[in-house]
């Protein structure tokens, strides 16, 4: 036992001798063990978490900066490779079908019972031993991970969630900071209630100097593993303090070369685009998949969002949005994209297209995503198929419904070839300059209108969304040859070039000699 004595600051500190390995906690008045905010390791025992002594690590290199905007593959350590080493024997796959970044659903460390995906943090600055061979040497192997990425060309950026902690104190136990202050460093309504716009129950404060003392301290440690990038969780409760927290990480990874992302919404506020006033960052758009899965559903009247998202949103984000916008269809809180077709959901902007149209529905979603500008994302296992049998919310569960079956690959192996084939040719005409047209030269933006051709940098892409056959004339001159298509297209040459897409398909066009 070891007492505490309050320093100049008046914050209570205590000194003592110990070796790697050692476990210790904090007692505050007659509460309960506390993890050591500052620690660099918990264990989870039969009595509870236990912060573990361990010296620092890092720092070991970022990967070189990217040279083509981030095609991001985001993944679940133990669904995709069952821990950090085992998720090395599948980063070739990654690189095959043409991502430049694996994005880590959290690995700060957090209590496994009821909890898989890991959004409720214990601390911030240490390495979730359940994903490691050898639990002492998570972050070793977190490191390996990192640098077997960093060979392939691979960025890595971990999703970071420094809005609320684990120690609700409500379905959780209080483990840390709610038993050191949790009346300080928590937000808090007038009359005393918490504030939720989490979801969790226990918003953080972020203009608490000793909270940003630690997510401070937690990115840092976090970035000496030579991670290259991190996305925020629910990004806009950081902003709560008028915006100085994310000044500080604005500033920090400007500096350090790091990519930031923010997902711009909580339960109380929504910042998507200009909302969102640091350029620099990354925005998740989840208006972009909205728009695009009603686009391809049959929605009414979406023709003109359709046209915003293709050139990177700029009724969102200005002449920045390809560098701003980072476009998904899916993501892990929700449908895996095979899944968004086999249930009907308004709220999901789902449909059930059964078994005749999935693979070409499936092949839809990816060319509206990587034939757009800006970032694009998709989930793990999505370009093969991945279903969680129709679940959207899967945090709490661990078992074959969230992780990828790898043997199974091979039979969706036609879509699989299709997204490398979008991967190439996205490399080739990355996208740039937009010109926009219907069925003919002029766009039909009316109610009932779902159809909608484009061409920029060598490619003319057309897209029926509608449910009967629809004839394009192509508007661009030169010569053009169909390079990829969602169902078979039928052409006539004579005059003007027309082609008669099938229902609900996508064609793809390149200028010969492009």
């Amino acid at each position: 036992m070891v007492d505490a004595a309050r320093d100049q600051d008046g914050r209570w500190v205590a000194a003592c001798d110990a070796a790697d390995g050692d476990r210790y906690w904090l007692l505050v008045d007659d509460g309960p063990p506390l993890l050591d905010p500052h620690c660099r390791d918990v264990e989870l025992t039969a009595d509870g978490p236990r912060s573990v002594f361990r010296a620092p690590w890092g720092p070991a290199p970022q990967a070189p900066a990217l040279l083509e905007p981030p095609v991001v593959y985001e993944l679940h350590v133990k669904g995709f490779g069952g821990s950090y080493l085992g998720c090395i024997d599948h980063l070739d796959h990654v690189v095959e079908v043409g991502a430049n970044v694996i994005e880590l659903l959290p690995v700060h460390p957090f209590e496994d019972a009821e909890n898989y995906w890991g959004y409720m943090p214990l601390v911030w600055g240490a390495v979730h031993r359940g994903y490691a061979a050898q639990g002492e040497r998570a972050a070793e192997e977190l490191m390996a991970l990192v640098a077997a990425a960093h060979e392939r060309g691979l960025h890595v950026w971990l999703d970071v969630v420094f809005n609320h902690t684990g120690d609700d104190g409500l379905a959780h136990p209080v483990r840390s900071l709610r038993g050191l202050d949790e009346r300080g460093l928590y937000r808090h309504h007038a009359d005393g209630r918490p504030y939720n716009d989490s979801g969790c129950g226990n918003d953080v404060d972020p203009s608490h100097p000793y909270v940003r003392e630690l997510v401070m301290e937690g990115l840092q440690r976090l970035a000496d593993l030579g991670v290259d990038g991190f996305r925020f969780d629910l990004a806009s409760l950081l902003t709560r303090d008028g915006g100085g927290l994310v000044d500080m990480i604005t500033a920090w990874g400007d500096e350090r070369g790091l990519a930031l992302v923010s997902e711009p919404w909580d339960l109380g506020a929504y910042q998507v685009g200009h909302g969102w006033p640091w350029p620099t960052w990354w925005q998740w758009n989840d208006r972009f998949r909205d728009d695009i899965r009603g686009f391809l559903r049959g929605e009414h009247g979406l023709v003109h969002a359709v046209r915003q998202r293709v050139q990177g949103s700029p009724d969102l984000f200005g002449p920045d949005g390809p560098r701003r916008s980072l476009n998904f269809v899916a993501a892990h809180d929700g449908l895996t994209m095979h899944d968004l077709t086999t249930v009907t959901s308004d709220r999901h902007h789902a449909w059930d297209c059964g078994p005749e149209l999935r693979m070409q529905q499936l092949q839809n979603y990816f060319t509206m995503l990587l034939l757009s500008a800006g970032g694009s994302m998709w989930v793990m296992g999505d370009e093969f198929g991945r279903s969680q049998q129709n679940h959207d919310n899967p945090y709490n569960i661990d078992g074959p419904l969230t992780r990828v079956d790898w043997a199974a690959a091979g039979e969706w192996h036609r879509l699989t070839e299709y997204v490398q084939a979008l991967q190439r040719l996205r490399r080739a005409h990355p996208p740039g300059e937009f010109r926009f047209f219907g069925v003919g030269p002029d766009i039909d933006e009316g109610f009932l209108s779902h159809s909608l051709a484009w061409s920029s940098n060598g490619l003319y892409v057309m897209a029926n969304a509608w449910w009967e056959p629809l004839e394009f004339e192509v508007q661009e001159p030169g010569e053009w040859r169909v390079v990829l298509a969602t169902a078979v297209a039928t052409s006539s040459g004579t005059g003007a070039v027309r082609y008669t897409l099938a229902p609900r398909s996508i064609v793809v066009l390149q200028r010969i000699g492009a």
